[in-house]
């Protein structure tokens, strides 16, 4: 059966490249070029008055923002094309020479990656005047095959967005949606850890983290939106000069100056009489009766700076300096599950040992963390760039981004942080340089290149609030240093970039190749887990609270926890790596047509991402014994060398007016550099996890840790608990934890097939609909390696709240002697999940004209998976928790093959830009009537799916298996047991909420001088203060274990009797109910006012 799919598959690549490149190649002309990054392509055919073709005759371009001008002549076909041009306002002169007239085409606008076809046909000398063409550019580009839409200056300058943050933008177009709640976004149904960034041409993402830099739950932004002129989003059918992207591409350019001085001045506020409150945080503190919650989550946010370009010798050299602060009172908000009355009821009984002054100190240490800490961001960009026109053949640009980011208690980054408190969190330094260099130069009247270098340095570190250990009572509260910090250089990511493109016409075809390296040098410091994490997970929120309570006053032994986990390093001790991330890439892409209204191009992308292999593998176990599977898995990173991958695309205008454009292409993507830092050094060797339950060998009481944790010293939560100690007399007695890759483990990559038709309409409107289907292949997921096959089953009894028997089910069990019986669990990545996404789109889009631009996108998408996980949890070792790890497509509710986590089926974006002129002749009523503008996004989307899972597991003692999950063999991304999900229903098969959202904005401009005016507007986000349900509560069920006799412990609960072990309702939170209103992308209506001087 698998080889069977893979073949299937492999026929599927096969087949649409086949059926693509069978089309008649006749009649080739060299006029059609793919997209390219930071510049654009002006090209066309010149012909004479009866439509035959104009050789060797002469085309003048001309860029009117800048001065600099290209000549080149037509071929014998009477096509001409210029390449590696700057975007911007362009006018075009042909002919006038010879036998023929001069014909000039004005205000044509090149966007980024745009191939702009401009076709001329020439008057004869004899005619007495010149022919003057003032028109826009066309609407639709019939030489454009790849499924993209460009967000244009007009966009990014008068749309309202959410913290001024330019790629948010991208959510505007089609086959993308939020992967989580942080701002990453998924094309095609893939992960968003798999797309590719781009600014100016070069590589603008974090490697370590596999996103834009900044990240989406760290800085604000890293670029200010007044350096950004324009972007391209790509979801499909790319040329191959872009890659290192399984998913989508965002291709954007800086602003640079002209011969004209121009600039803004700008200034943002929101303030908290203006804004709404938090829905949940509202409805938890009134019902709770916590005033705090009563606060608006964003108190105060200004934004202030400017820009300014323009030239410092005419037409040779320009500037162009932006200076952006951010400054925001934002308290986070924490709450708890259990209301404060619901708190005051909870009791420790006469055998914890526990006194009732000693219960309502605890309850009362909970209850404090349920508060509003101070929450204050600041951060700076400076972002100069020069432009040097040395001549009409040469350009050169270089800029510098400079941005300092830094925010208390920042680690946390929600508006609402739910059982938890201040202590688990800690205070975020981002520092970002980026230094790009770019030279474009035409090197014969045929060929042109482009010679690009970056240098960067992203520094991210985060420090800790408090002491460990982490500990989590389920249900209510969590305290102490959390397992990701302090993070010392978590990334100090060092980046060097050097490509060169050259674009060549031979004969009848037009040529590009390309080479691009990214030699990213990695410096890591962080212990993840360093300072020990205390998980207290029993039935319900009160027994883990009567379990935690013993323990940190020290009763009864102290060790009444379910698991305790902490990772010590014994050779760097500060959890360090570094290493070298070599991503090299090359590529080949010949575009011609086939006839004048078909356009073809071919190309072929090869992408290697070398890393080096993990400097000591985990040879023995904690014994000393020789551990072969752990060696097995610890050993090797594959680097895959056979990442080619085949692009084909066309463009057909079959009328006037219409464009019909498809393609394939196979697209590979990067492994997240955090993934590869846990296969390093999270080996076992390196980083050495020790997880054990309160009756093992060695296991720590009294809240005490086995090793010195980083960050703050051991100290009391609160007065008259114990004080936590060092005891790591028996740490050597406790096998160890690790990760690992399986050697076969490699990049994930997807195939995609795209067909679009495009149809200009009156009103210079067009109207796009689209097709793409994309098979996500190799996708990575973690399971421990390190059990036996199941060979029994367990079967439980489904109950209700009072015990009643509703169901049972029967589940494979991983029990018995692990395969490496001297360790725990081995984490292992494997590369074997696949996907399907199709989706329709359809798109009109009115380019600004007679006072209106919009922009309205519909997407009716399917995405399905086998459990891939989404790309804000994938990171490291992140992965679904996989219910039988061994046997992924187990028939029954246990195959993990249903809808994706990032399935939303129906997602409609419309954005409007109204800015009217009114002719009137009373001069008082044309100044009141004119120089508004009116702006709006609406959204509309459907929820992601949500899954029912199992709040708590059975100890092996009580009736589990080896790990965590109804079936033993279930752990989480930390390399530790989980409770996984129910059996009894199938992944994400309950609908999540959706979202309908209206942000607008209004301005009104007041002319100073010709070249000056002064703007006010106001901008509100969430216009109906709609609650937008952000979080849900996913635990539904909780697991008991089977107690017969009358003198049961309480945890056997309802299901006290049964011969089978049982899954109840979980009833502390009801599965579904919100745990967050607010996120990065929307939140409650928040009003934003501002003013800029325009000059």
């Amino acid at each position: 059966m698998k080889i069977a799919k893979i073949c299937s598959t492999r026929v599927f690549a096969a087949v649409l490249t086949a059926g693509m490149l069978v089309i008649p190649a006749y009649i080739a002309t060299p006029r059609a070029l793919a997209q390219t990054a930071a510049t654009g392509t002006i090209s066309g055919t010149i012909t004479d008055a009866s439509g035959a073709a104009v050789p060797n005759t002469t085309v003048v371009i001309t860029n009117t923002d800048t001065g600099a001008s290209r000549t080149v002549t037509t071929n014998n076909d009477g096509d001409y094309s210029s390449t590696f041009l700057q975007p911007g306002h362009y006018e075009i002169v042909a002919g006038g020479t010879g036998n023929f007239g001069k014909v000039t085409r004005k205000n044509l606008i090149l966007t980024v990656g745009q191939t702009l076809s401009v076709d001329e046909k020439l008057p004869a000398a004899s005619v007495s005047q010149d022919v003057t063409i003032s028109d826009v550019s066309p609407l639709i580009d019939s030489e454009k095959t790849e499924i993209s839409q460009t967000v244009d200056q007009q966009l990014v300058s008068n749309l309202p967005v959410n913290g001024r943050r330019w790629d948010n933008f991208v959510l505007l177009t089609t086959n993308v949606v939020p992967d989580g709640n942080s701002g990453l976004i998924s094309y095609r149904g893939i992960s968003g850890l798999y797309n590719t960034n781009l600014v100016d041409g070069a590589n603008n993402q974090q490697a370590f983290f596999s996103e834009a830099r900044g990240r989406a739950i760290g800085s604000p932004y890293v670029f200010s939106q007044d350096s950004i002129k324009e972007f391209a989003s790509s979801a499909s059918g790319y040329s191959a000069e872009f890659g290192q992207a399984a998913g989508g591409q965002v291709n954007a350019i800086t602003k640079s100056g002209t011969n004209t001085i121009h600039g803004d001045l700008f200034y943002y506020l929101r303030y908290p009489t203006l804004n709404a409150l938090d829905p949940f945080a509202k409805f938890t503190g009134r019902n709770s009766n916590q005033p705090f919650l009563l606060t608006p989550t964003v108190r105060q946010q200004q934004q202030f700076g400017g820009s300014v370009g323009g030239p410092i010798i005419k037409d040779k050299l320009f500037y162009f300096f932006t200076y952006d602060g951010f400054r925001k009172v934002n308290p986070l908000l924490y709450t708890s599950s259990i209301t404060a009355s619901q708190l005051a009821g909870y009791t420790c009984p006469t055998s914890t040992g526990v006194s009732p002054t000693q219960c309502d100190a605890a309850k009362a240490y909970i209850l404090s963390g349920q508060t509003a800490v101070s929450r204050n961001v600041t951060q700076d960009i400076f972002f100069p760039r020069l432009d040097y026109q040395l001549n009409g053949n040469n350009h050169i640009s270089v800029n510098f981004n400079w941005q300092n980011y830094k925010q208390p208690n920042g680690y946390t980054t929600s508006a609402t942080a739910n059982n938890s408190s201040a202590s688990t969190n800690g205070r975020a330094d981002f520092h970002e340089r980026f230094l790009v260099a770019n030279w474009e130069s035409v090197v014969s009247p045929k060929s042109a290149n482009t010679v690009r270098f970056q240098w960067s340095r992203d520094l991210e570190t985060t420090g800790a609030n408090a002491p460990g250990p982490s500990v989590t009572i389920s249900g209510l509260f969590a305290y102490g240093m959390p397992n990701a910090l302090p993070r010392g250089a978590f990334p100090d990511e060092h980046r060097w970039q050097f490509a060169d493109i050259f674009s060549t016409v031979h004969g009848k075809h037009s040529l590009k190749f390309g080479a691009d390296i990214n030699l990213i040098h990695e410096q890591l410091s962080n212990l993840f887990q360093g300072g020990g994490i205390y998980s207290y997970s029993q039935a319900t929120p009160l027994l883990s609270f009567q379990s935690w309570v013993q323990d940190v006053y020290g009763m009864n032994g102290g060790r009444h926890y379910n698991t305790f986990t902490q990772v010590n390093d014994p050779i760097t001790h500060v959890g360090a790596d570094d290493f070298w991330n070599k991503n090299i890439a090359g590529f080949a892409e010949d575009a011609w047509k086939l006839r004048n209204d078909f356009t073809l191009t071919v190309g072929v992308r090869y992408d290697v991402q070398l890393i080096p292999a993990p400097p000591r593998p985990y040879t023995n176990s904690y014994n000393g014994v020789a551990s072969p599977l752990g060696n097995y898995y610890t050993n090797t990173i594959k680097n895959n060398m056979k990442m080619v991958q085949p692009r084909i695309g066309f463009a057909w205008s079959p009328i006037d007016g219409m464009v019909v454009r498809g393609g394939y292409g196979m697209f590979y993507g990067l492994t997240s550099g955090s993934t590869l830092y846990c296969t390093r050094v999270e080996n076992g060797v390196y980083q050495q996890q020790y997880t054990v339950g309160p009756g093992a060998a060695g296991a720590p009481q009294n809240m005490g840790v086995l090793f010195t944790p980083p960050g703050p010293a051991l100290a009391a939560p609160f007065a008259g608990a114990v004080t936590p100690t060092v005891q790591n007399t028996g740490a050597g007695a406790i096998p160890l934890s690790f990760r690992g890759q399986d050697p076969n483990f490699t990049n994930p990559y997807t195939h995609s097939i795209d067909l679009a038709v495009e149809q200009r309409l009156p009103g210079n409107v067009s109207f796009t609909m689209s097709y793409i289907g994309t098979r996500g292949m190799r996708l990575p997921y973690f399971i421990d390696a390190n059990l036996p096959r199941s060979t029994s089953s367990k079967t439980w009894d489904i109950i209700n709240s009072t015990g009643v028997t509703q169901s049972t089910i029967k589940v494979p069990f991983y029990s018995g002697t692990r395969p490496s019986p001297n360790d725990g669990i081995i984490l292992v990545g494997f590369s074997g999940i696949n996907s399907w996404y199709h989706s329709g789109a359809f798109s009109i889009r009115k380019p600004f004209s007679h006072g209106v631009e919009l922009l309205a996108n519909y997407t009716w998408a399917k995405a399905i998976d086998g459990s891939q996980v989404s790309g804000q949890n994938g990171t490291f070792n992140g992965t679904n928790a996989i219910s039988d790890p061994f046997n992924l497509k187990n028939p029954g509710t246990l195959n993990e093959y249903g809808r994706s986590d990032l399935d939303m089926r129906g997602r409609f974006v419309g954005s409007i830009v109204y800015a009217p002129t009114f002719g009137l002749s009373n001069s008082i009523l044309r100044y009141a009537a004119n120089g508004w503008t009116v702006s709006g996004t609406a959204t509309e989307q459907t929820g992601l799916p949500l899954t029912q899972f199992v709040s708590n597991f059975l100890s092996a003692a009580n009736g589990g298996g080896i790990d965590g999950g109804v079936t033993g063999g279930v752990v989480s991304l930390f390399a530790s047991s989980t409770g996984g999900r129910a059996p009894q229903y199938s992944r994400n098969n309950i609908p999540g909420p959706g979202i309908r959202n209206v942000d607008a904005r209004v301005s009104r401009s007041f002319p100073i001088h010709e070249s000056v005016k002064f703007e006010v507007f106001a901008e509100v986000f969430n216009l109906a203060n709609r609650r937008h349900i952000i979080g849900q509560s996913t635990s539904a069920f909780s697991v008991l274990p089977t107690f017969n006799t009358a003198s049961a412990p309480s945890q056997a609960g309802a299901c006290l009797g049964h011969s089978n072990s049982c899954i109840a309702p979980f009833t502390a939170t009801p599965f579904g109910a919100p745990t967050s209103t607010s996120s990065v992308l929307f939140g409650p209506r928040q009003v934003q006012v501002a003013a800029k001087l325009w000059f």
